[in-house]
């Protein structure tokens, strides 16, 4: 039943539903205190084919979005995307790997590299989905990390990259010991 303008689900239609406010407000007046751009000025009308259909492009393109980036798993479109390094369970016994990039400069020295689409060109999803599809044996698409990074850090003069990762063990949920190094490949940079 409505009362004073409240309606349960269901039982009338929008159009009822602001008929009646109408009315109510048309008879009694707004209540104390109400903005005057609260106020109803002309009944609602319907939406027309041209905003059904945009509505419905709209939808269609989100959609379109979120199954590309699905398929694919591609971090692009995110949040509208998967965001792949939170969408794998962790076993409670077993071991939680983090991959990561380190650049080498001519003096020897380890430059830890951010993985960002901004200063290397290249996430971490992105490192880690590159070395199940071959990146272990052909990594020369890391001279393209290489140079994008020494574009972003003018002065960096990086003779060569290595993807390491760090290994942590965990047992009920909790880190065993401490965690193991391991370098998956080097890239050089070869004149």
């Amino acid at each position: 039943m409505a009362q004073h303008g409240v309606c349960t689900l269901g039982m009338f239609s929008d159009n009822d539903v602001a008929q009646r406010l109408h009315r109510r407000w048309a008879t009694d007046g707004p209540a104390r205190g109400t903005p005057a751009s609260w106020r109803p000025t002309a009944y609602p009308h319907r939406m027309g084919a041209v905003g059904r259909a945009v509505r419905l492009a709209v939808a269609a393109v989100i959609l379109g979005i979120l199954l590309v980036a699905q398929l694919d798993r591609h971090d692009d479109w995110f949040p509208l995307g998967m965001l792949g390094q939170y969408a794998v369970a962790r076993d409670p016994d077993g071991k939680v790997v983090n991959t990561y990039l380190v650049g080498v400069d001519a003096q020897g020295r380890d430059v830890p590299i951010t993985l960002r689409a901004e200063t290397a060109g290249l996430t971490r999803v992105e490192l880690e989905i590159a070395l199940g599809r071959g990146l272990r044996e052909d990594p020369s698409p890391l001279g393209a990390v290489a140079r994008t990074y020494a574009d972003n850090h003018p002065g960096t003069d990086l003779v060569a990259l290595e993807v390491r990762q760090r290994v942590d063990t965990l047992r009920g949920g909790g880190r065993v010991g401490p965690p193991t190094e391991r370098m998956v490949l080097r890239w050089m940079n070869t004149p």
